[in-house]
């Protein structure tokens, strides 16, 4: 990790960067305008109204009544935001940390959500209406029309595990006309993709579309291997590789005056060699020495189906779907420099393969149902009413091998069963302004069984088990008013609640010690904002402020005396403002941010956590963007090209609720150019242009011989380059 100096030095050259970019792009924007060409169909940056879903009816962003924030597909794929965590770089109040792991990683939503993988996130996601397991909602996205990322509760369309906000993703119907693109990228570290899609019309009455996707990494992280103590047999950037494949069809029947059916499914394989955390401290930072390589194989399957018809009166819908995860993690527990720095021995001594290894098998199952039915009245009243079920089922296996602690086996099993009913309605009190009032009546019942089966100096078995029943409303209500045609104003407040439950590893079973279930997370949301679409022809603006009272909080905390992990239910407060901007000065020129100043303490407790920082929950964090585009033809294709610069800021966190470390806050500068036809396109891009060397998540691994704390953490991804084309036919 660099020097302060250094940061400094190195924030400074990216600000005048960024600025040179800016200035460059002025200067050629006024040239423009003096032979001023229009700037064709294919750009992306032109302030066109978006509409979402957020409330299960389709609106303008700029009239909904609570932060969303929607990104477009085409945007998403062009700006190579492929992931969660690409994701939330740009949008204000959403928290992503990479674990290492992806079935691990955390995310929370302006200070709400656990740091604990162990525990349900509290931000849910959507494909298609369709609820995601917990396990599995950061993988790779797909081929996306858009996606919504809805801030503060969604307890009244959303409910299950929306206690912080939703991540709404929305695929493209196939298209009317028979067509397809097929795009190639290279980039460092041996980084391959391929991706085709093919869509149109099979009959009159049918239409499709099949994707295909497959991406290749060959690793960025080294790998040491001692043949003697100090001396270094290999070192190979081997680890963080990965292999991920997915595949997925729509096919959407359209009966007429009968309605539309739309089924949807999608496979996906994903096989890598992650690292589960380096030295923080590491003079050689960052690095690991594994003996084996930890191994990770993971298969998702999703399928949904959804009917919908026009009535008399009102829009019916109905929407089914079933959800498959299945992973396989096998990796040595003990890394040669963090058990080094905790045991003060050579990490030679350690690195005996199989002499500390673990083994996670993971299983999830999952249905839902939902029937909903939307309209509006003469007077102008919007509504929506619904009832939902779901049944999940999750087995998880983890075996361990192990010097240090108790070996055995323990195996867990979650059950959950969760009912619904729902509706909210958007009533006109004057032509400007609206009521907002929506409920959810939620019951939920989750069922825990484990067993522990030890080996060799652990407890021969010990078996445990409960059951908790869940009944609570959430919701929302609030204000709208229009001040004028392309701006709205709100003020809303909403509940959202996240239900207790078992972790599905207990530490303590070799001790014959029994878990204990933690309660549920309830959170109280005030916000009030306002919003501008396509303002002047030229603006769009998003903004607001919040105020958030939960109790319960399911915070993740870890006991050094014991070094062991458990759930503490604990009250928190967070408040804030978000802001997020595009301004078009020209046809050609777009300049575009986010900001996000966050206050999220913990207020309630021990002794040890209140008054802290919530984990992961930076006080500010910002996104800019210059864009410029002109058009400019290549032979007989017309087109245009495109420069755009990036620049990202992540302040300090801390990495659990004791607050025993804070990650130090970083930069990242982005510059991308290409040029985009009717039928063909090329891009080419630098990420982290200044190598900048950062710490996504982190956890005290340990103590050392004199009782001092040791941290090991997942390092971000260093500079990388990447080319790509895309054909379209």
């Amino acid at each position: 990790m660099h020097s302060r100096d250094e940061h400094q030095s190195r924030s400074r050259a990216q600000w005048i960067i960024l600025g040179a970019a800016l200035q460059c792009i002025a200067f050629v924007s006024q040239a423009d305008r003096a032979n001023a060409q229009p700037v064709p169909e294919t750009g992306t940056t032109l302030l066109e109204p978006i509409t979402v879903t957020a409330r299960n009816i389709e609106e303008e962003a700029k009239d909904v009544p609570f932060s969303v924030s929607p990104r477009r597909g085409e945007a998403l794929r062009e700006q190579d935001v492929g992931d969660t965590q690409a994701l939330a770089r740009g949008v204000p109040g959403f928290n992503h940390a990479d674990t290492g792991l992806p079935f691990s990683n955390l995310v929370n939503i302006r200070g709400i959500g656990s740091s604990s993988a162990l525990i349900s996130p509290s931000v849910n996601y959507y494909i298609d209406g369709v609820p995601v397991p917990a396990r599995m909602f950061d993988m790779p996205f797909g081929y996306v029309e858009r996606i919504e990322v809805l801030r503060g509760p969604q307890g009244t369309h959303f409910g299950l595990n929306s206690q912080a906000g939703a991540v709404n993703i929305v695929t493209a119907d196939p298209a009317d006309t028979f067509g397809g693109n097929a795009g190639v990228l290279y980039g460092s570290n041996g980084r391959k993709e391929i991706d085709a899609t093919v869509e149109g019309p099979i009959n009159d009455m049918i239409s499709g579309r099949l994707s295909g996707r497959l991406r290749d990494f060959d690793g960025d992280l080294a790998n040491i291997l001692w043949s003697a103590p100090g001396i270094v047999s290999s070192s190979q950037d081997v680890l963080r590789a990965r292999t991920y494949g997915s595949l997925s069809s729509k096919l959407l029947f359209n009966f007429d005056d009968l309605g539309t059916l739309t089924l949807n499914g999608t496979l996906s394989r994903d096989r890598q060699n992650p690292s589960t955390g380096v030295w923080l401290d590491d003079p050689g930072f960052p690095r690991n020495a594994f003996n084996p390589l930890p191994e990770l194989e993971g298969q998702t399957a999703t399928f949904s189906a959804k009917y919908e018809r026009d009535l008399e009166e009102a829009h019916f819908t109905v929407l089914s779907g079933y959800s498959y995860y299945d992973t396989q993690l096998d990796a040595d527990i003990v890394d040669g420099f963090l058990g080094s720095a905790q045991t003060g021995a050579p990490g030679f001594m350690l690195q005996t393969p199989g002499l500390n290894v673990r083994r996670i098998d993971e299983r999830s199952r999952q249905f839902n149902q939902e029937f909903r039915l939307d309209g509006e009245t003469d007077g102008g009243t919007r509504w929506v009413a619904g009832v939902s079920g779901l049944y999940s089922y999750f087995d998880s296996t983890t075996d361990i091998t192990s010097l240090a602690i108790d070996n055995g086996t323990y195996q867990s099993q979650i059950d959950t069963t969760n009912l619904a009913a729902f509706g909210e309605v958007t009533v006109p009190i004057t032509e400007r302004m609206n009521w907002i009032g929506g409920l959810r009546l939620t019951y939920e019942q989750k069922t825990f069984d484990g067993v522990f089966l030890g080996r060799k100096g652990a407890l021969a078995r010990f078996a445990e088990g409960g059951r908790e029943d869940y009944l609570f409303p959430t919701g929302r209500t609030g204000l709208t008013y229009a001040v004028m045609d392309e701006v709205t104003a709100f003020a809303t407040i909403a509940r959202g609640e996240k239900t207790g439950g078992y972790l599905f590893y207990n530490q303590f079973a070799s001790l014959g010690l029994p878990l204990s279930p933690f309660d549920s997370a309830e959170t109280w949301s005030y916000e009030a904002g306002l919003k501008a679409g396509d303002l002047g022809g030229w603006l769009d603006l998003s903004t607001s402020v919040f105020y958030n009272d939960t109790k319960n909080e399911q915070l993740f905390t870890f006991n050094p005396v014991f070094g062991r992990f458990s759930v503490e239910n604990a009250d928190t407060r967070s408040y804030g403002a978000e802001l997020e901007a595009i301004v078009r000065p020209t046809e050609a020129v777009s300049l575009g941010g986010s900001v996000s100043l966050l206050n999220a303490e913990i207020t309630g407790g021990n002794a040890l956590i209140r008054g802290n920082d919530v984990p992961y929950a930076p006080t500010f964090t910002t996104m800019l963007h210059a864009e410029y585009r002109r058009a400019l033809s290549l032979g007989a294709q017309s087109g245009e090209v495109y420069l755009r610069s990036e620049w990202s800021y992540t302040g300090s966190r801390a990495i659990d609720p004791a607050n025993s470390r804070a990650l130090d806050s970083y930069d990242i500068a982005n510059l991308r150019a290409g040029w985009q036809g009717e039928h063909w396109q090329i891009s080419a891009a630098v990420e982290n242009i200044f190598d900048e060397k950062y710490v996504t998540s982190a956890f005290q691994a340990g103590t050392n011989t004199t009782g001092s704390p040791v941290f090991a953490g997942i390092a971000g991804e260093g500079r990388t380059l990447s080319l790509s084309a895309r054909v379209k036919f």
